[in-house]
């Protein structure tokens, strides 16, 4: 499985040694990065970037979190950018899995209501324990991906939904069809003799 590590590379000042032991531990446990920005990244650097290297850069991102099948953010600092990028995986249908050494789930995270949210308060000493518990949640949680062309109606809701209602454009149509599931009669009759 690919993983998306990320975190805002301003963590670095304070959690460098975590930062580099979560991307160790990611490939220990047998997955692959989609990204090695967070280990690479000087965070001096980071704030020279001009406006269109931070576009290419953010594009560039985005493109890492789609080609992940888990992400994983460190969010012992508050950052909106983090906080951005986690509800993109989530939109995406992503298991994300939230690391801090904070006991209490960052506030960026208050209003998300999605069952594909892991948070795990660590300290240095237990964080190889809790992430191999929190992968193991996250393989539970993965669903299959699945693509299909909507018109541009469709999408222009899709998005007001999002926007408005905070609801993801997948957990709206996941919700739809396990509502429409759990009305016929018939799916579950035959769900019910597979099970049986």
């Amino acid at each position: 499985m690919k993983v998306y590590f990320g975190s805002s590379p301003r963590i670095k000042e304070k959690y460098a040694k975590e930062i580099k032991e979560i991307y160790e531990l990611v490939k220990k446990f047998g997955f692959k990065h989609t990204s090695d920005f967070i280990v690479e990244v000087e965070p001096k650097d980071y704030s020279q970037l001009k406006p269109e290297e931070l576009n290419t850069l953010h594009q560039k991102t985005l493109g890492e979190i789609k080609k992940a099948d888990i992400c994983v953010f460190e969010a012992s600092l508050q950052d909106l950018s983090v906080g951005f990028l986690i509800n993109f995986g989530l939109d995406l249908g992503k298991t994300v899995i939230v690391l801090s050494q904070s006991k209490e789930e960052p506030s960026l995270l208050h209003h998300v209501k999605e069952e594909k949210l892991i948070f795990v308060a660590y300290t240095p000493k237990d964080l190889a324990e809790k992430l191999k518990e929190a992968f193991g949640q996250a393989k539970g949680r993965s669903d299959i991906r699945f693509n299909f062309f909507v018109t541009p109606q469709i999408l222009s809701y899709l998005n007001w939904l999002s926007g408005r209602k905070r609801v993801p454009r997948a957990v709206y149509l996941r919700t739809l069809i396990e509502r429409e599931m759990k009305k016929d009669a018939e799916f579950k009759e035959e769900a019910s003799l597979k099970q049986g």
